[in-house]
């Protein structure tokens, strides 16, 4: 295996060990650390600008997310992730998709989001949910287009990850950080992993 991705295996290992032991600081350095160590790899692969901005802005908001999940930080973190979001769905139309298994995700994917829109209803501040949510869609819905069985898991433990985390900021669930981590870590090698070998 890559020596890169041996690394990053390594240090999510140590991140959620930290973060299921409560050494909150520790886990929060190792967090940090998790998406530049993708960029090396996906620097490695060849010429991704789109990806490794991609990453970036999961890098910033990695170290937002840091603050929980509640005021100021969380929104710019979102924020981040909404950016991170639009790069790879750029990334992914420059290579092509096939347009019918994208329509045919995104109607699929309407049922959640419409259930989403019902919960949330004109809740304050649900509209920087939604619109979170519309770009996570079209994401997976692209995703699905390129016909990658990687990608297609990575945007679905994606959309795992922000369910949780979307529980945990509307206080409507506790969910442990160590499966919302869990489930990110694994999403964005996934999505690396398959967009990289297209």
């Amino acid at each position: 295996m890559n020596t890169i991705l041996l690394l990053y295996l390594s240090i999510s290992f140590a991140h959620l060990s930290f973060r299921s032991e409560g050494y909150q600081t520790l886990g929060d350095l190792t967090k940090i650390l998790l998406m530049p160590i993708l960029i090396v790899y996906v620097m490695q692969q060849g010429s991704y600008p789109l990806i490794v901005a991609a990453l970036l802005f999961a890098t910033l908001g990695d170290a937002l997310l840091t603050k929980g999940y509640q005021g100021s930080y969380f929104l710019w973190g979102m924020g981040s992730f909404a950016i991170c979001h639009i790069f790879y769905s750029i990334h992914v139309l420059s290579l092509g998709v096939d347009w019918i298994l994208t329509a045919i995700a995104f109607a699929g994917l309407l049922i959640p989001y419409g259930l989403l829109y019902r919960l949330l209803g004109k809740q304050k501040g649900s509209a920087k949910y939604l619109v979170y949510a519309a770009l996570l869609c079209i994401l997976a819905s692209l995703l699905t287009g390129l016909a990658s069985l990687l990608c297609i898991i990575g945007v679905l433990l994606f959309i795992l990850s922000d369910t949780m985390i979307g529980l945990n900021s509307l206080s409507m669930k506790q969910v442990s950080n160590t499966s919302e981590m869990g489930s990110y870590i694994l999403a964005q090698l996934f999505l690396i992993l398959g967009l990289t070998t297209l």
